[in-house]
């Protein structure tokens, strides 16, 4: 495979480039706050699904010559792209704060139930992206897969958030069902696995 796809550095500033405009806002300040609550927020579940989505990829692929050597290149980045959907979830974060722009109207507003699971979903992308690395694996050991099966939560969280803002909800209950999807022939391949 080309050095270049091989390149950790590169594979991130690829996932980088749609940020430049949530980015920008933040600087200058200049875009509508909804357009940028919404960017960064589907951005975010956009690279979430795919993380989701790497395993089954793999599972289908490697069925072929060409697909086993894909899937050695796939698999190591399933972890980027979980970090790049944390790094979209984040600049949705930092666009909701600087718009309330109040500490003590945050912290009421994370009372309401459809911004309460919007915080515990964050937490737990948190909580999935500090231990995604080498460290917390040898760390962990057989608790970092028990860990780390907390991003179905997650998504779950996420999509209710996304639904109850979202007055058009037709996009959010697609992706919902290609989740469902993933995750379904996710398990087809392992029950398929087992079976004698």
């Amino acid at each position: 495979m080309r050095p270049d796809l091989q390149s950790v550095l590169l594979f991130y500033l690829v996932m980088l480039i749609p940020s430049y405009e949530l980015v920008l806002d933040l600087i200058w300040g200049d875009k509508y706050y909804a357009r940028m609550m919404h960017v960064s927020g589907v951005i975010s579940i956009y690279l979430l699904v795919l993380s989701l989505a790497i395993t089954p990829i793999t599972l289908l692929i490697k069925r072929w010559p060409w697909g086993i050597a894909f899937s050695r290149w796939l698999l190591p980045r399933r972890r980027y792209i979980g970090l790049g959907s944390f790094y979209y979830a984040c600049l949705h974060l930092i666009h909701y704060l600087r718009e309330i722009n109040d500490i003590e109207n945050v912290f009421y507003e994370a009372f309401d139930f459809e911004l309460a699971i919007g915080w515990f979903a964050l937490l737990i992308l948190a909580l999935l992206a500090i231990t995604s690395n080498n460290a917390s694996v040898r760390r962990l050991k057989a608790k970092w897969k028990q860990l780390h099966q907390l991003v179905y939560l997650g998504t779950a969280l996420i999509f209710a958030h996304w639904m109850l803002f979202d007055f058009f909800p037709d996009q959010a209950l697609s992706w919902l069902a290609a989740v469902i999807a993933i995750k379904s022939i996710h398990f087809g391949f392992r029950v398929y696995r087992k079976t004698p």
